[in-house]
């Protein structure tokens, strides 16, 4: 799959640069995952962090009956923890971001 400016690579993993990523547990076997016990988007909130020491955590929502993880790597923001990073779900309005699967 060839990269486009719609998206970017971390870590060996390509994520959309428009809105949040659905992937696999599976394919985030390196990556570090963090939830948090509240509810988002039919979820839990969440970060993930990539096993490359120059990135910080990222916000996710974890799909767990799923085994999915929605990445929101689009928001060309880190986070120097996985508490700032959740926290994000709590100070923005994101009842307008959806995603598709594939």
């Amino acid at each position: 799959m060839a990269q486009t400016q719609a998206q970017r690579t971390i870590a060996g993993i390509v994520l959309s640069n428009d809105k949040p990523t659905r992937l696999a547990y599976e394919e985030l076997y390196t990556w570090v995952i963090w939830q948090f016990p509240r509810q988002q988007n039919g979820g839990l909130i969440g970060a993930v962090h990539p096993p490359t020491p120059q990135y910080g955590w990222i916000p996710a929502v974890i799909l767990a009956g799923k085994k999915h993880i929605e990445i929101y790597a689009h928001l060309n923001e880190q986070f120097p923890t996985p508490e700032s990073a959740a926290e994000y779900f709590h100070t923005q309005n994101n009842n307008n971001q959806t995603i598709t699967d594939g």
